[in-house]
């Protein structure tokens, strides 16, 4: 908006990146009839305010496979029983919290000894297809769960009970409802929190593949490991919805803090004795006669920056208790060459200082760089053979000096 740039709708942006050194991405979005290589160019020629970066354009392409395919085997009993339970968790938290399908009921009581009236206000869901599901669930589902299977040891491929699609429309209704009305895709694990500002309202959508004819063979185990890995991210997604945070003692590991020690620090860093009986204050330049003193001086005439340092505690506790915080990646990623090989893309680390090198007695230092091995002890009854060119300059006299 600043740029006052004609057609100009709606910006959208994705979290940044911290392994891409927090590249963040935008996409922004023109009327028709809008020269967006005009617009482009503009763009180009101008900078992120108070950083000086530059911003690298691209007029955004239309998805060419909106619609993605899972495996064959989420149509398995087992699969089809786990999914049952996720978007009935799913759907009914995020209609509770959009206030759909949810009408109050208003009730009355009268206390004795008193006129006025008190209303309670209750909430009764009511989402037809939920109840649709759980018809379905008691109907279809009644089977021992995948794993109790595992532990009887049955994993053979011909006890994946592959459910008719027909009687899965219940579910595919389910998950189109969770894709265009809340914005998550269910077999992908993924919320698009902020689809509605972006260009294609609705962007990649994972949907049951269709029969495999291959020779391919699924088994118990496979189900298993998909069902983990789904659960994990529709997990990660209620957690977000909750906003669940990490547990405390983790938080306390990592460098959580208190108002009050944090306050402590910031008055004993701005407490600094001079001497016997004298101690300055460097946010004023004031002298007292005791560390009460500053601290004092610091409440009452400091009491802003006292507010500030409590800010920036809570919000350096906000950040530590984010389960999904940006954070530098422990490994760094890597990438796959042309000849097979996998390389790291991660920029060096500049502040990393390198161990000192041992230095082994016996040889010198030459041009300050240590001998590659230690000296080998000499024999015993045997005089050490010297190699050394004689009419070769001394190694210490290489330049003449």
């Amino acid at each position: 908006k600043s740029l006052n740039l004609p057609g100009f709708l709606r910006l959208a942006m994705a979290e940044p990146l911290p392994d891409r050194k927090y590249y963040r991405r935008a996409w922004v979005t023109f009327a028709h009839n809008t020269d967006i290589k005009e617009a482009c160019s503009v763009l180009m020629s101008s900078k992120v305010e108070k950083y000086d970066h530059e911003l690298n354009v691209v007029i955004n392409r239309e998805l060419s496979k909106r619609v993605r395919f899972v495996p064959s085997f989420t149509r398995s009993l087992y699969a089809v029983q786990q999914d049952v339970k996720w978007l009935e968790i799913l759907i009914t938290e995020l209609d509770k919290a959009a206030g759909l399908w949810v009408t109050e009921i208003k009730e009355e009581d009268e206390e004795e000894g008193e006129d006025d009236s008190e209303e309670r206000q209750n909430e009764m869901y009511e989402n037809p297809m939920i109840e649709e599901l759980r018809c379905f669930t008691e109907d279809s589902l009644k089977t021992p769960t995948l794993d109790h299977e595992l532990d009887q040891g049955e994993t053979d491929e011909d006890e994946i009970h592959i459910i008719n699609d027909k009687k899965l429309k219940i579910l595919d209704r389910l998950i189109v409802y969770l894709r265009v009305v809340h914005m998550v895709d269910y077999y992908n694990g993924t919320e698009f929190p902020n689809e509605d500002e972006m260009p294609n309202k609705i962007g990649v959508f994972h949907i049951r593949g269709p029969v495999e004819t291959s020779n391919s063979k699924n088994s118990l185990q496979d189900v298993h490991d998909w069902n983990k890995q789904l659960g994990g991210k529709i997990q990660g997604v209620i957690d977000d919805m909750r906003g669940v945070t990490i547990p405390h003692d983790e938080a306390v590991e990592i460098g959580l803090k208190t108002e009050e020690e944090t306050v402590e620090e910031f008055v004993k860093m701005n407490t600094e004795e001079q001497g016997p009986g004298k101690f300055h204050c460097p946010l004023s330049g004031k002298k007292f006669k005791g560390p009460e003193f500053v601290r004092k001086h610091i409440f009452n005439k400091h009491a802003e920056k006292v507010e500030n340092v409590k800010k920036d505690a809570i919000f350096w506790n906000n950040y530590v208790q984010e389960p999904k915080r940006p954070m530098e990646p422990l490994f760094p990623p890597t990438q796959q060459s042309n000849n097979g090989q996998s390389y790291s893309t991660s920029t060096p680390n500049t502040s990393y200082t390198a161990p000192p090198r041992p230095s082994y007695p016996g040889f010198p230092p030459p041009y300050g760089f240590p001998a590659p091995f230690p000296q080998a002890p000499a024999p015993k009854g045997r005089k050490v053979i010297s190699y050394n060119d004689l009419d070769a300059p001394d190694e210490y006299d290489v330049l003449g000096v």
